[in-house]
């Protein structure tokens, strides 16, 4: 599933992350915890390149909804950067006919398992005044799926794990942050 993205996303701002790390824990995750800027360009079609940078470290991102009615299955792309590139990444945007739309800032605690990523994250305006919090269910890209069926399967059945949480597939977003904070 390369250059493929299986993910369900939930509202988390009456979930304490204490809670979300007491029950994942028990899988023995692989735990990091990341904090990054994300600036998001538009085209005159409403599609977005990220641009998501820290600590010296970069990544561009161009990501394409696969239906209509939901974020759960895209096609993400991601080309690594340095991290210091903000002025050559605005240039580069902009002669692809993308304009800065908007910037937010993420802390994210991220449970890595054999076959998904299991994220706890707080999403931040420009001012690092918090906005949202969110859960994130994700099909590990880097996995040999039979299938996405098979991927789709595991993102379901951690989606269950999580249940004592409140997280169900009623309360899956239909939006990405992309639609959620986009000027």
């Amino acid at each position: 599933m390369h250059f493929k993205e299986l993910e369900t996303k939930y509202y988390a701002d009456n979930i304490d992350m204490n809670d979300f790390i007491k029950l994942v824990q028990p899988l023995n995750p692989e735990w990091i915890m990341v904090s990054s800027y994300d600036d998001y360009f538009t085209n005159e079609k409403d599609e977005f390149i990220r641009y998501r940078y820290h600590d010296h470290m970069g990544e561009l991102t161009i990501k394409r909804k696969t239906t209509d009615a939901n974020n759960n299955n895209r096609v993400e792309v991601n080309v690594p950067t340095d991290g210091k590139s903000a002025a050559s990444i605005d240039a580069f945007c902009q002669l692809l006919g993308y304009k800065k739309n908007f910037s937010i800032f993420k802390t994210c605690k991220i449970a890595f398992l054999e076959k998904a990523v299991l994220v706890y994250y707080v999403v931040y305006d420009e001012n690092l005044n918090e906005k949202k919090r969110f859960i994130e269910v994700e099909a590990k890209e880097t996995y040999n799926w039979a299938s996405e069926e098979e991927a789709w399967a595991t993102v379901v059945e951690y989606e269950n794990m999580l249940a004592p949480l409140g997280i169900s597939a009623k309360n899956r977003l239909k939006k990405s942050l992309f639609e959620l904070f986009k000027k």
